[in-house]
This record gives structure tokens, C-alpha cells and sequence, in this order.
């Protein structure tokens, strides 16, 4: 997995630095991918596309700095390639596994990240104050959302990678603002992104 694949399919939306990183990212991810069952791609151009790409579905909507918690986090997977490309953001990968909190660690270590792995589920982290809180491949979203309130920063956000069915379950929820997007290549995936109402 080498750096130009991703320069051009970034198109030189972001620095050298970060595509570096990311192809590092995919070259770990596909390393260790079968022998820990940390996702399912055929080839590389599946795992770049459906898993790496598809992370960074949320970088319109965020500023230059800011705090990340990803919820889940498994493989890295949206919360690696994020930071990978949003350098000035710190973050805290939260992931109840062994075999994948290792794997963290490792990637942390390896690109260099303002990041730390905690082994736990997220209803354990007590630090608050995040500007973005990420979910994908996790169930639970209405609890997640609950627990966001008292975590998120009031101008902070939360981006589920979820599905048409995720949005119309999920909107109208008391105390949000919903905005859903299409994911790429994914007839039925939606980026949906909530914002803290002010009123």
C-alpha cells in the first residue's frame, strides 16, 4: 500500500506528511488484519476505499484543532486516518478489546500521533470537553448520544457511520441537530453528524 495511491486518490487535499501516514496506517492495518479479524476487505483497494477513505468522510465539518474521542475504536477505524491527516488534532482511541488495544498502541507508537488507547468501554472515560466523538461499526447509538452531552464540548459534534435506517430512527432527537450525508460507494451508508442545539 504506497503513499502515491493515496496522494491521487486525496487528490492533494492533504499535506505529503499525512498521506505518508496513512499509507503506514494501511500497511499495519493489512498486516495484521486477517490474523486478528480487525476488518474484512478483499483486496487493498477495498480496505483504502471502504475503510480508510470512508474515515475521513467528516473533515469538511471540522476546525484546524481540536480533541477526538472515538468510541470503538477496533481497528483504528474512523479515529487513525483522522488524525493521521488532522495533525494539529490530539485524541483518545476507547476500545474494550485486548488484541485490538494492542494493535492501537502499535499504530499510536509507530506514526507518531497525538493519541492515547485506553482499554475500556466508553461509559468508563470520564474525561469531557471533546470537540468530535466518532462511531462506526458500533451499535447502541442512542446511549452513545446520551452519554455525549456531558462528554462533548457545547460547540463540539458526534459522526456516526451509519445507515439510512440509523437516520430515520435517529432523527428528532430531543437536544440535537441532525445533518446526513451519502458515504461513498455505499448505496444505504450515511455519514450522520449531530451538533448540541443551542436553543
Amino acid at each position: 500500500m504506497s503513499g502515491p495511491s493515496f496522494a491521487n486518490l486525496l487528490q492533494g487535499r492533504a499535506p505529503k506528511e499525512a498521506v505518508e501516514r496513512l499509507a503506514a496506517f494501511g500497511d499495519l492495518l493489512e498486516r495484521w488484519a486477517q490474523r486478528h479479524n480487525l476488518v474484512s476487505a478483499s483486496d487493498r483497494q477495498e480496505m483504502v476505499d471502504r475503510h480508510i477513505l470512508e474515515s475521513l468522510a467528516p473533515i469538511e465539518h471540522l476546525n484546524e484543532k481540536g480533541r477526538l474521542v472515538d468510541i470503538g475504536s477496533g481497528a483504528g477505524l474512523p479515529g487513525v486516518p483522522l488524525l493521521c491527516v488532522m495533525d494539529q488534532w490530539s485524541g483518545l482511541l476507547v476500545e474494550p478489546r485486548q488484541k485490538r488495544w494492542a494493535f492501537l498502541n502499535l499504530v499510536v507508537r509507530e506514526l507518531g500521533l497525538r493519541a492515547r488507547v485506553v482499554r475500556a468501554r466508553y461509559e468508563g472515560v470520564e474525561e469531557a470537553g471533546f470537540d468530535l466523538l466518532t462511531v462506526r461499526a458500533v451499535g447502541g447509538h442512542e446511549a452513545i448520544l446520551e452519554w455525549a452531552v456531558d462528554h462533548v464540548a457545547p460547540s463540539g459534534a458526534v459522526a456516526i457511520w451509519g445507515t439510512v435506517d440509523d437516520v430515520r430512527r435517529l432523527s428528532g432527537l430531543s437536544g440535537w441537530s441532525m445533518l446526513s450525508s451519502p458515504l461513498l460507494g455505499l448505496e444505504r451508508g450515511r455519514l450522520i453528524f449531530f451538533k448540541v442545539c443551542s436553543t
